[in-house]
């Protein structure tokens, strides 16, 4: 029995050393976080500032411009009446649709073909496109007239400019500012309706522009910033062979690493969302949601940034290693490239990379006021998980010299 009480008292006062071990080597990584500033400089200071300058170049508003677009009419005047195939004279709906594209404050038509008289207009159009003169194509279809006259609908088709994916969305929606005036002025609309505020579109007192930029813009800051600070905090460390000679376990020196920078990458996206906030960012879903998503990210770049600081012998071997993993990732993040369209083996790489699943979880938090807990985000505590697990073992077998 006394044995026993010796081995556990024993016990609790190796805890209590491990403890306060643990404490010092934490307070050792603050102040080798101190002594390099810079690395707190990009941590903290920079990512809000970024945010800070983006709200004040969207805000800085220049002259709208209306977009210059083509209209290429296969519409004809004469209308076939289908009862007796006796021709029937109606009105051509062509010539108010072209008035409502006149009327329209943000489009402004360049050039106007009739393709029954001059066959090539489409050409003629895409030509214009091709060479940036328009940012968009309207062909009004052989039927217009006919299905609009017996109350069925007209289908305008659109060819836009899409050398810019973030502008094809914009260009269309001028498109339906026109359609709205036209319905409207014609008596319509009970065929299209059109909603000034749809329901996963930004408020109009919220600048649209910024709160679009920002979702690509925060996914890639996060996860790059975690990235970069954390790629060579154990590589880059001289006293790491004499440290590990002391009575420190490695596990503890990690640790204290890990709990350090979380608590930095705390601060820093406290900071993120602040400034993203008071910039004018439009948040459908909660703050709390958006905070724990961006953090999770965040946490996954950590990661994986400790994991290339254990697994490198030297700071030019992480750079390399950190530059090549961080193309990858932003490749097969579905940002240029949807992940479905992507071949097999290059869809099952994507779905274990932190961006394929922190970009979309933000932008569902941002745009459709999504919850956080789903498929992305456990996705991103496993892949975390395992990069930890990984980043453990490599560091208890790695063999350092003094």
């Amino acid at each position: 029995m006394a044995k026993i009480k010796i081995e556990v008292k024993q016990f609790f006062r190796d805890q209590k050393n491990s403890f306060f071990r643990f404490l010092r080597l934490v307070k050792k990584e603050f102040r080798l976080v101190r002594t390099d500033p810079w690395n707190l400089l990009i941590a903290l200071v920079l990512p809000p500032a970024i945010i800070a300058l983006l709200s004040t170049m969207e805000s800085q508003k220049i002259e709208f411009s209306p977009l210059p677009v083509a209209i290429v009419s296969n519409d004809s005047n004469s209308y076939v009446n289908p009862n007796n195939f006796t021709n029937l004279a109606i009105d051509n709906y062509t010539k108010p649709y072209i008035n409502a594209v006149v009327k329209s404050f943000y489009l402004f038509p360049k050039a106007i073909y009739n393709a029954s008289k001059f066959p090539y207009s489409m050409e003629l159009a895409r030509r214009q496109l091709l060479n940036a003169e328009i940012k968009c194509i309207i062909v009004i279809p052989v039927d217009f007239t006919e299905m609009l006259a017996n109350g069925l609908p007209g289908l305008i088709e659109c060819v836009p400019d899409s050398s810019r994916i973030t502008d094809i969305q914009k260009n269309l929606n001028a498109v339906y500012d026109s359609i709205k005036i036209f319905t409207n002025e014609n008596n319509l609309t009970p065929q299209i309706r059109l909603a000034p505020f749809t329901p996963f579109s930004i408020p109009e007192d919220y600048d649209e522009d910024f709160s679009s930029t920002l979702v690509l813009v925060i996914p890639l800051m996060v996860y790059g910033i975690a990235n970069v600070l954390t790629i060579l905090i154990i590589v880059k460390e001289k006293p790491i062979a004499r440290l590990l000679l002391t009575p420190v376990k490695r596990s503890e020196i990690l640790l204290a690493k890990y709990l350090t920078f979380s608590a930095i990458l705390f601060v820093q996206e406290l900071g993120i969302i602040l400034a993203a906030v008071f910039g004018g960012l439009f948040i459908r879903g909660t703050i709390i949601n958006l905070f724990i998503a961006v953090y999770t990210l965040a946490y996954s770049g950590l990661s994986v940034g400790i994991f290339i600081s254990a697994a490198s012998k030297t700071k030019t071997e992480a750079n390399q290693l950190f530059l090549a993993s961080f193309v990858v990732i932003i490749l097969l993040s579905g940002s240029f490239v949807p992940i479905e369209n992507m071949p097999i083996y290059l869809q099952a790489i994507s779905y274990v990379l932190p961006l394929s699943h922190g970009g979309p979880m933000i932008s569902a938090i941002l745009s459709k006021g999504a919850s956080v807990f789903g498929f992305h985000f456990y996705m991103l505590l496993a892949v975390s998980l395992v990069l930890n697990i990984l980043t453990f073992i490599v560091f208890l077998r790695r063999r350092y010299e003094v």
